[in-house]
């Protein structure tokens, strides 16, 4: 069964909130610039073939213990 979590992400001047699967979630790092903010790796790609980071409006402890 799938899990997923909301994040709140942050894209220039604005933030919504999305929902993501918790078994599409590659990494999760803490934002080097704001220690408020995380940064999600996700385990696929865009038509780019880049990977996708999600830049989302929660600590980086907070959001790695709901993981736990």
């Amino acid at each position: 069964m799938a899990k997923f979590i909301e994040l709140t992400v942050s894209e220039d001047d604005e933030t919504r909130i999305i929902m993501v699967n918790t078994d599409s979630i590659g990494r999760i790092y803490q934002n080097p610039q704001m220690s408020n903010k995380s940064i999600v790796e996700l385990n696929y790609h865009s038509i780019n073939d880049a990977p996708v980071y999600l830049e989302v409006e929660i600590p980086y402890e907070k959001l790695r213990l709901s993981f736990l």
